[in-house]
C-alpha cells in the first residue's frame, strides 16, 4: 500500500469499498472508502469511518408497515435504531374466566435485531423481548406487562378490563368496566385495553395486553443495506358471557437516524 506525495495535488490515499477493505489490515491503516464516501481507519478490532466535518444534519427514515430494505445514506458515519415490537391485544371479559385471549402482536426487525410482541389474556398479560444484533451497541428491553384481570366471584358489580402495557413510545389502551377495552396508539407498539364487564357476579375483566420489545442501538460501522419489518398489532380478544371485548394493540415502529 502506497501514500502518494504530490506538491501540486496534495495526497493520494488508497481507496476501496467496504466489500474490498483490507483483510488484514495494520492499527492505524487508513483509506477512502468509495462505498460511504468516508476515510476509513482501523483501530486494532475494527474498521472505523472518519468524519469529514460535513456538518450535515442527521436523517430520519420512520417505517410504520410492512417489509423491506433500508439502504444506508451516502457518507452516514453511524446510524441508531429505535424499534419496538407490536403491542397485544387486550383480553375479553365475562363469566368463568373471561372472554376470549388477545392475539399475540407480531415481531419487528432490522438487520438481525429483533422486537417480538406482547399480548393480552383474558387473566393476565404477556410482553415481548427486545434483542440486539452483531455489531450494535445500545440496550434493549421486554415490554411492558398490561394490568392483570380483575375478578368479582360475590357481588353484581361492573368490573374494570386491565390497562395495556406502555411502551417507551406510550400510547397504551384504557380498560374501562361496562364498555369494551381501549385500543392503543397507532404505531405505539403499546397494549390494547381488557374487556370490562356488564355488571353480572362471578366476572372477570380481561387482561391488558403487554408491549411490545425495544431496542434503541447504535450502529457504528453501518453496511449499506439492512432488511425490515414491522410487527404487527395483535387483535383483542372476544368477549365471553356478560363481557365486554378486548382492545387491538398497535402495530410496531422502527426509527432510523444517519448521522454525518
Amino acid at each position: 500500500m502506497t501514500f502518494l506525495v504530490d506538491g501540486t495535488n496534495g495526497g493520494f490515499f488508497p481507496s476501496w469499498t467496504t466489500a474490498t477493505r483490507p483483510a488484514s489490515p495494520a492499527v492505524g491503516q487508513m483509506g477512502y472508502n468509495t462505498t460511504t464516501g468516508l476515510f476509513d481507519q482501523y483501530v486494532g478490532s475494527a474498521w472505523q469511518s472518519v468524519s469529514t466535518g460535513t456538518g450535515a444534519a442527521p436523517t430520519l427514515t420512520t417505517y410504520t408497515s410492512g417489509s423491506g430494505t433500508y439502504t444506508t445514506p451516502t457518507g452516514a458515519k453511524y446510524l441508531q435504531v429505535l424499534m419496538v415490537g407490536g403491542g397485544g391485544g387486550g383480553g375479553g371479559g365475562g363469566v368463568a374466566g373471561g372472554g376470549a385471549d388477545g392475539v399475540v402482536a407480531g415481531t419487528s426487525t432490522f438487520g438481525g435485531a429483533s422486537c417480538s410482541g406482547g399480548r393480552g389474556l383474558a387473566t393476565g398479560s404477556q410482553v415481548g423481548a427486545g434483542s440486539l444484533a452483531s455489531g450494535m451497541i445500545g440496550y434493549a428491553l421486554t415490554g411492558n406487562l398490561g394490568s392483570g384481570f380483575w375478578a368479582n366471584n360475590n357481588t353484581t358489580s361492573f368490573i374494570s378490563g386491565g390497562t395495556g402495557g406502555a411502551s417507551p413510545f406510550g400510547g397504551c389502551g384504557n380498560g374501562s368496566a361496562n364498555s369494551a377495552g381501549g385500543a392503543s396508539v397507532a404505531n405505539s407498539g403499546s397494549g390494547g385495553g381488557g374487556g370490562g364487564t356488564n355488571g353480572a357476579a362471578g366476572c372477570y375483566g380481561g387482561g391488558g395486553g403487554g408491549s411490545g420489545g425495544f431496542i434503541n442501538a447504535i450502529i457504528t460501522s453501518p453496511a449499506a443495506t439492512y432488511s425490515y419489518a414491522i410487527g404487527g398489532a395483535g387483535t383483542g380478544g372476544a368477549a365471553g358471557t356478560s363481557g365486554y371485548a378486548g382492545a387491538a394493540g398497535s402495530a410496531g415502529l422502527i426509527l432510523v437516524y444517519a448521522y454525518f
